[in-house]
């Protein structure tokens, strides 16, 4: 993908508007640090705008500025990053297999739930992975051999339930809010769009 002025421009609005929400107190907290909110919306904004790589691009810029404002600081920023990586992997996966046609409901639902689908059979695998053995471990300063025990203590529900089930519905927001949020977005401003060769359609 060719850098053009407008991609960098794209992903310092997102980005700003991301790290906006993070600070903001729109979000529902877990007991073990975790937040289900709509900072990764804007990332995931991104990706619809300026494809793959854009996103990456973006979710490296994310990783820098969570890591300065958040309070969560470079150990939540990790994984919110990598989470959103998850979520960015199922929307290209769906992108490839059932196509993203903004004008078609059908189409859109399908390449939705698809994209949900696998992005949360990559996501969640991956977040009790790095829950267990990385994230709280750090984050509780417990050992990891304690770590299982205390998060069901304090949820009452196996440990995979504790983690995968705020997992699986923080994709359904940034799966699903973000394109209800696009949409309306590329169809007034089809400019803004890559083609699917990464080419500027405008």
């Amino acid at each position: 993908m060719k850098t053009r002025p407008k991609d960098i421009a794209i992903s310092g609005v997102m980005l700003g508007l991301a790290l906006l929400l993070d600070v903001a107190p729109i979000d529902f907290p877990t007991v073990w640090g975790m937040k289900i909110d709509v900072v990764a919306v804007p990332i995931v904004l991104v990706y619809f705008l300026l494809g793959f790589w854009g996103g990456l691009f973006a979710l490296g810029l994310l990783f820098l500025g969570l890591s300065i404002v958040s309070s969560a600081s470079w150990l939540g920023a990790m994984m919110k990053v990598i989470a959103t990586f998850a979520v960015i992997l199922g929307l290209e996966v769906a992108r490839r297999t059932v196509g993203l046609d903004f004008k078609n409901p059908r189409k859109l639902l399908l390449f939705g739930l698809v994209a949900y689908l696998t992005g949360v059979a990559i996501r969640i695998p991956l977040m009790l992975v790095l829950n267990y053995y990385v994230a709280l471990p750090i984050w509780l300063g417990l050992p990891r051999e304690q770590v299982v025990s205390a998060v069901e203590k304090w949820t009452h529900v196996p440990f995979w339930v504790a983690i995968g089930l705020p997992n699986a519905v923080q994709s359904v927001i940034d799966v699903f809010l973000s394109l209800a949020v696009v949409v309306p977005v590329v169809n007034r401003l089809p400019h803004l769009l890559l083609d699917s060769a990464g080419e500027d359609v405008s």
